[in-house]
């Protein structure tokens, strides 16, 4: 199927509420962030590919019950094709755990999770996860993450 790269793709979704890093169980978990209507957005940014001559475009906002709402169109124009939303915890250890949680809406799209051991390192280590449409948590198994440039 031939893809038209001059016309922006349907926008993406994506609701976020919560982020967190676990062992085996609740319990032992460590929130690293839980949006609520009084969440500072000021924490997250978007990357687009416009950094490398591209057209895609993303925002990130809080509805009113408190979620995180990420939209973004991506365009394949000018070699491009990435929207994302970024956010930079205080630094925290991972020693002890061995997965992240999200809990997600998307729309029934596929995503990426990323994250870097450090902040200057190159490659982020990737887990690809597919949304269904209705509230999903999401188990991210450091285990299963691949570095990625």
């Amino acid at each position: 199927m031939a893809v038209n790269t001059t016309e922006l793709n349907p926008m993406r979704k994506l609701i976020i509420v919560v982020m967190m890093m676990m062992n085996t169980g609740w319990a032992s978990a460590q929130e690293i962030y839980d949006f609520s209507a009084d969440s500072d957005m000021s924490d997250w940014y978007i990357v687009d590919d416009v950094v490398m001559g591209g057209r895609s475009a993303g925002e990130m906002k809080l509805s009113d019950e408190g979620n995180a709402i990420f939209e973004g169109r991506v365009s394949l124009e000018n070699n491009g094709g990435f929207s994302s939303v970024r956010y930079r915890p205080d630094k925290m250890s991972a020693e002890g755990y061995a997965a992240f949680m999200i809990r997600v809406k998307g729309d029934a799209r596929n995503y990426q999770f990323r994250v870097r051991s450090r902040l200057n390192e190159y490659q982020s280590y990737v887990y690809e996860f597919e949304t269904s449409g209705e509230w999903q948590v999401i188990r991210i198994p450091f285990s299963e993450m691949y570095p990625s440039f």
